[in-house]
């Protein structure tokens, strides 16, 4: 196994502060700083560079790391497979998921996975699609789930749930159950950021059927999908939101649906990791999370 200075030297890699690499790994900011120095010392070279904004790789640093990935990679695979053979499969999985997914689907997947399987430890991160892509390419998740497109080719991305965007609005509003897409505009509209995977598809899907989703803009944005439908239920804007998101809302007639004739938004979510194999742990992760929403679809 890795010596533990080399484990705290590459989490500081990942997380390039001391008091973010000490909350990770569960020391304190004193005992990542002295690994630091002797490992330092040990291979006699300046891993680190001491800024104001954090630790800067050196050279040296940075090709350590880059010898260190592989052989943290296959030090997982084999505390997997020794835990599988005593029977107790402990272990860290860091997962993340865009914001629909991260509020609406994965919270009862990840209970379900904690009762079956509770000495691994999980972690689950949110953020938009963007953010979301770039922690798992810099390592800081296993595994993640996004909405959007297939952007990055260092990704490997994989059909996970279909979902369906729906024009909501409030329960209480004059709105009729059906609309056209030509009438949509200039009724006012709010959506979430330009960075969001939920922003992007209804915008491609827009221009398709012929229509600019600037003239819907009325200027509202609101970075929260919960925050949207606090701000319809009170207001005559209207927004597309998952379907996934506003169970709650439809059951308690506090929003309603409005039909789009003859227009769907549908899309893909998709789980990501990074090309090549995946971890052992986000692979059991991934079977029970589909094998699960097979069961409540």
């Amino acid at each position: 196994m890795l010596d533990h200075k080399y484990k705290v030297f590459y989490q500081l890699c990942l997380t390039p502060s001391t008091t973010a690499a000490s909350e990770v790994l569960g020391l304190t900011q004193p005992a990542v700083s002295k690994n630091i120095r002797e490992l330092e010392k040990e291979v006699g070279l300046t891993l680190f560079r001491r800024t104001r904004n954090g630790m800067v790789l050196t050279g040296a640093g940075e090709e350590l790391k880059q010898a260190l990935q592989p052989l943290i990679d296959q030090e997982r695979v084999l505390e997997y497979r020794l835990g599988q053979l005593r029977g107790q499969e402990r272990g860290e999985l860091k997962i993340g998921g865009s914001t629909t997914l991260s509020q609406y689907v994965l919270p009862e997947v990840v209970a379900g996975f904690v009762r079956e399987w509770p000495e691994i430890s999980l972690g689950l991160a949110n953020g938009n699609t963007r953010q979301i892509e770039e922690m798992v390419l810099d390592k800081s998740l296993h595994l993640a789930f996004i909405e959007g497109n297939k952007g990055r080719s260092e990704l490997h991305y994989e059909d996970f749930l279909r979902d369906e965007l729906v024009l909501v609005a409030s329960a209480s509003g004059p709105w009729p159950s059906k609309l056209s897409l030509s009438g949509l505009p200039p009724r006012k509209f709010v959506f979430r950021e330009r960075g969001s995977g939920t922003y992007h598809v209804i915008r491609k899907k827009l221009e398709e059927a012929g229509l600019d989703i600037h003239a819907l803009e009325s200027g509202v944005r609101i970075g929260s999908t919960e925050a949207i439908k606090r701000y319809l239920a009170c207001s005559d804007a209207l927004a597309f939101l998952s379907v996934y998101s506003i169970r709650q809302e439809l059951d308690r007639n506090r929003l309603k649906v409005v039909e789009i004739e003859d227009f769907r938004i549908e899309r893909m979510f998709y789980s990501i990791h990074l090309q090549g194999e995946l971890d052992p742990y986000a692979a059991r992760f991934l079977a029970f999370a589909s094998k699960k929403l097979r069961e409540i679809s």
